[in-house]
């Protein structure tokens, strides 16, 4: 998979780190804008997630050409926008953290479709911080308590979230 680069003009003035996470297409880089010390993270959707996806769907004839694919790329990288707008109106609400820019960029080198450049503030998952951070009784009542309103709060707004694991829980202040 090719390096992170700096997309315009989402990521103009930042300075962005190499990728801190990176499976299944997804990666994950630190960025800082020029003269600040605000944590940023870039999430940096592929899709396909490679191009031997791509090949897969051409040589099954899933579909018949290439111009077939990429259009079945691009409505899924204009899903990935549309659940991120999503988000965004559920975090005027209580338990959801925005992104605060998001831009969809065609494929270089070559690679036919889509990558999906998200901005959002530095946030640590559930998952790392309770490797650096033993959680007590009091704290993991609390927890439960903010994800069960969470999630209360997605359904009456009439979402259902499907992934709930400690990598997708991010603590904040």
């Amino acid at each position: 998979m090719s390096e992170p680069k700096l997309i315009s003009p989402m990521l103009d003035d930042f300075a962005m780190g190499g990728p801190i996470s990176d499976h299944h297409g997804v990666r994950c880089c630190p960025a800082m804008p020029n003269g600040s010390d605000k944590r940023y993270i870039v999430k940096i959707i592929s899709i396909p997630a490679s191009q031997v996806q791509l090949e897969a769907f051409l040589l099954t004839g899933i579909y018949s050409n290439e111009s077939a694919a990429l259009e079945y790329f691009k409505t899924l990288a204009d899903d990935v926008v549309r659940e991120v707008e999503t988000l965004n109106k559920l975090s005027k609400l209580e338990g959801f953290l925005p992104y605060e820019r998001w831009q969809i960029v065609p494929m270089e080198n070559n690679d036919l479709g889509y990558q999906v450049y998200l901005l959002g503030n530095y946030k640590q998952s559930l998952e790392r911080f309770m490797r650096r951070n033993p959680m007590t009784h009091l704290a993991a009542v609390n927890l439960g308590l903010d994800m069960c309103a969470a999630l209360a709060i997605s359904r009456k707004a009439g979402y259902l979230y499907a992934d709930l694991k400690p990598s997708n829980i991010f603590v904040s202040d």
